[in-house]
């Protein structure tokens, strides 16, 4: 009976340090394998960061080249204000100097227009006075002369201009003045006879003498071959008649 005991007692220390062998196999082999797995990932990770070195300076040779195209856009951007201000500056002494030109210019061409009025109103009164030395009509207070009319090209109107002189010198005239017309309607062939053209501001005051210009507005279709002008002052009508000959 002891014997058997022996053998039980050896059979389960056998078995307990086989046991152990194979806890002791197993743990050995995780470790291998953890050691195998950590040396895998230490070389997956060195080798990640050497692309990630890689790319790291890659992206900061980069942002270097960008800082200096940067920084050479904008020394020429100073460059080009400085000649912006600079051509600036010259265009502006440029237009004040034209300005300045300009202006002389104008003054000259409005002092010259003002000469021009003033030698106009001297032939004026010069050819007034000769007129009146001349005039053989001198019982009559207005004179009317230069009496001109001419078509105006786009629409139907006349245009017509005429001198009123005063046979008493430095005598203040206040007038009215109309101007009829004789001619024929072409749509009907009617007689067009003495009809008023219906001028609308047709008050003058004048002394000496006056230049008057105007327009008529005609119907269509309507021919003209005589005006009247019509001037009355106080009491007294003075006529003109004007007779278009047909060219």
């Amino acid at each position: 009976m002891s014997k058997n005991i022996i053998k039980k007692d050896t059979l389960y220390v056998a078995s307990k340090k086989s046991m152990y062998l194979k806890i002791i196999s197993l743990f050995v082999s995780a470790v291998i394998v953890a050691f195998i797995f950590i040396l895998l990932g230490n070389k997956y990770i060195i080798y990640n960061s050497k692309d990630v070195y890689a790319k790291n300076l890659e992206l900061n040779k980069a942002i270097s080249e960008i800082k200096s195209t940067i920084k050479e856009r904008n020394s020429t951007i100073k460059d080009l204000e400085a000649i912006n201000e600079e051509i600036s500056s010259i265009l502006n002494k440029y237009t004040d100097a034209v300005k300045f030109e300009v202006a002389a210019a104008e003054k000259i061409k409005t002092d010259l227009f003002k000469k021009d009025e003033e030698i106009l109103d001297l032939n004026r009164q010069i050819n007034y006075y000769k007129f009146l030395s001349n005039s053989s009509n001198k019982n009559n207070i207005i004179s009317i002369e230069n009496f001109n009319i001419k078509k105006i090209l786009s629409g139907n109107s006349l245009s017509y201009n005429f001198l009123l002189l005063s046979n008493i010198s430095d005598k203040n005239i206040k007038a009215t003045y109309e101007i009829y017309y004789d001619g024929v309607d072409l749509s009907s062939n009617k007689l067009i006879k003495y009809h008023n053209a219906n001028i609308i501001k047709n008050r003058v005051m004048f002394k000496n003498y006056l230049k008057l210009s105007g327009n008529i507005t005609l119907v269509e279709n309507q021919k003209i071959k005589a005006l009247y002008l019509v001037v009355k002052y106080k009491s007294k009508t003075y006529k003109y008649t004007h007779t278009i000959i047909e060219s």
